[in-house]
């Protein structure tokens, strides 16, 4: 963070979704793919810009009539451009992999702690990985991973922004936090931050990122009207808004979650007070809370996510100070596509460190 965000005392204006966008590439690379190539540019470029290149190929693929897409498909540009990303991530990933491999010959070699070691290691139980197959489970996981990440950081960006007055209740609940920690980002520690993980709940449920959640009937189908191949979607944000769940819903309270936690934590007890306490969290799930989806279907990796968010804007907190720019009075709104809603990745926040 301190190589991408201001390090002046000064204002500064700075497009904070282009540079989230690096810090969780970068973040996340560190666990993917170890701390030698998560600054590697190369790395940075083929993580970030495989999903771009992925998504518009779909777009352009699905214009083609399916019977052609089969001769079609690999000699259209924007297929020839993903292909060429994949090329240069294996070049850049089949160096490290040799060197480990070789490395792991000596007998005082210590095994790097990070996905790319887990799968290397992995082989030994479900096969042999090709340099491609490496490359590819990586680009797979940035896929996952980046993007998602970036966009609801930037959406607690924005939020934070909005209404800077939240800044010293947030920062004196992590600093409380870290104190009881020593200093470092503990998983308790970051459990231990109650009123910021209320703050981007909220930021969730106000800013998510899909208006629906669904899926798509396979089995044979129970009633007429809904046969195979149908997609089923639950209205996420319509629950998110609904005021028999959320009162006074479309105020933005970041502490509405904080309040929820305390005044079950005190009123009830046993399993039941553990229920509801676990609803009201940034990565839980359940029937009110559908933005990470639901039951077998929700988000594997909304953990890791939610750890990786907290710890950033846990840094910020303490490192930043964050408002919107002169003249811009209320919270940018999001961009609608669809179903999807996503912060607008050409706003600015002023930033200055403290």
């Amino acid at each position: 963070m301190r190589v991408e965000l201001p390090q002046s005392a000064d204002w500064s204006e700075v497009n904070i979704n282009a540079k989230l966008l690096r810090i969780i590439a970068m973040v996340s690379g560190r666990v993917f793919i170890g701390s030698d190539l998560c600054r590697d540019e190369r790395y940075i470029d083929a993580s970030i810009n495989y999903t771009v290149d992925l998504v518009t190929a779909v777009h352009v693929i699905a214009l083609v009539p399916s019977f052609l897409r089969p001769v079609v498909a690999s000699w259209l540009p924007t297929t020839k451009k993903l292909y060429k990303r994949i090329a240069e991530a294996e070049a850049v990933f089949r160096p490290i992999v040799t060197a480990r491999k070789e490395a792991a010959k000596r007998g005082d070699y210590q095994e790097p702690d990070d996905m790319l070691q887990w799968i290397l290691n992995a082989q030994t139980k479900f096969g042999e990985l090709s340099d491609r197959d490496l490359a590819m489970a990586q680009l797979g996981i940035s896929f996952a991973a980046i993007h998602t990440t970036t966009m609801t950081t930037t959406n607690a960006m924005y939020w934070l922004a909005a209404k800077p007055e939240l800044i010293p209740m947030l920062r004196d609940d992590v600093q409380q936090a870290l104190l009881e920690s020593g200093g470092d980002f503990t998983s308790g520690a970051l459990q231990n931050m109650k009123r910021l993980d209320s703050f981007l709940k909220e930021v969730m449920r106000l800013s998510p990122l899909s208006a629906a959640q669904g899926a798509q009937v396979h089995e044979a189908p129970q009633r007429p009207d809904n046969p195979e191949g149908m997609f089923i979607e639950v209205p996420a944000s319509g629950v998110n808004s609904d005021p028999e769940i959320f009162p006074d819903p479309d105020a933005f309270d970041a502490l509405r979650f904080y309040k929820l936690r305390e005044a079950k934590e005190h009123a009830a007890s046993g399993t039941k007070a553990a229920e509801v306490v676990m609803q009201a969290q940034f990565v839980s799930v359940g029937t009110t809370h559908l933005t990470f989806g639901y039951g077998k279907h929700a988000c594997p990796g909304r953990f890791f996510a939610v750890n990786e968010i907290k710890m950033i804007m846990a840094n910020v907190l303490c490192h930043y100070d964050v408002k919107l720019p002169d003249g811009v009075t209320e919270r940018y709104k999001n961009l609608a596509f669809g179903a999807s809603s996503v912060p607008d990745p050409k706003k600015t926040v002023m930033i200055r460190k403290l």
